[in-house]
């Protein structure tokens, strides 16, 4: 099998693979996902699909480098997404061997800059479930940072891989009222909410806080993620400050512990190229 795809079937996978690539490019041939996510999710559609069948070897790093115009650490970099998957196995000397086409139920992220780190899979897709304009009570207000009795906008749903796909999280989003319109322009979307609301209603995002923290999950958001009512979860509450310091969107994302996953990286003298600072 790995004769057959050395020789012309190969070339030809690889052909529909870079067109994939280039699809997902916007007119100006910018794309809205790092490159060695572009290839990853280009070579996760071929092992689905069997181009790549299971017990067969990936390309190698200097063929996927040409064919798709990358860097090596760009390729190492895809690959490792797909490694992280439990899709492949990297053998020093052989190549990267396909081992499953299914992914195990974990999602590594690994993050390079605040944009990288607030996206889903570019297949993920958001299932609106409800929406209400709520007055926040202590509780709600502490995790709002705002006063008791002011009143937002309540979006939920749940965040899938694609449509009708497994779950990855529940998501509640909190948005001011006067931005509570772009509920209606969720639904279907893989769009993050605060940057629907930027282009929407010309917000700035001058700074961006999260917090991290274990929990469990109720009944109801249990049965919506296919899991067992009281499993752990981890919370993601993201708030986002703009023009004069508002905070305008909080998010509270909920993921069942048991495929969910966040690894930051971070190198040294590492700086982003729009210059976002971190810090404790």
């Amino acid at each position: 099998m790995s004769g057959q795809l050395k020789s012309g079937g190969l070339g030809r996978v690889m052909q529909v693979e870079r067109r994939k690539i280039q699809a997902l490019k916007g007119k100006n041939g910018a794309s809205t996902a790092p490159l060695y996510r572009q290839i990853s999710d280009a070579l996760l559609e071929g092992i689905s699909e069997g181009k790549f069948p299971v017990g067969s070897f990936l390309p190698g790093e200097l063929d996927l480098i040409d064919r798709y115009a990358a860097s090596r650490h760009t390729i190492r970099e895809a690959l490792r997404v797909l490694e992280n998957m439990g899709l492949v196995k990297r053998q020093r000397g052989r190549g990267t061997l396909v081992i499953s086409t299914n992914a195990t139920p974990a999602f590594v992220q690994t993050v390079r800059s605040p944009s990288e780190l607030f996206s889903y899979p570019d297949s993920s897709l958001f299932r609106l479930l409800a929406e209400e304009r709520v007055t926040a009570d202590k509780a709600l207000a502490s995790d709002l940072g705002c006063a008791a009795g002011e009143e937002w906008v309540q979006i939920s749903g749940l965040r899938t891989l694609g449509s009708g796909g497994m779950p990855i999280c529940w998501a509640d989003v909190y948005v001011i009222p006067e931005y509570g319109s772009i509920a209606h322009r969720l639904a279907g979307s893989s769009r993050p909410v605060y940057e629907m609301i930027a282009d929407t209603f010309s917000e700035n995002i001058e700074k961006i806080i999260v917090r991290v923290t274990a929990g469990v999950l109720n009944a109801q958001k249990a049965k919506a993620l296919g899991v067992d009512a009281g499993s752990p979860s981890l919370s993601v509450c993201r708030s986002y400050r703009g023009n004069g310091g508002r905070v305008f969107e909080v998010s509270i994302s909920e993921h069942p512990a048991s495929n969910f996953s966040y690894t930051f990286e971070f190198t040294r003298g590492w700086q982003t190229a729009d210059h976002w600072s971190w810090s404790n």
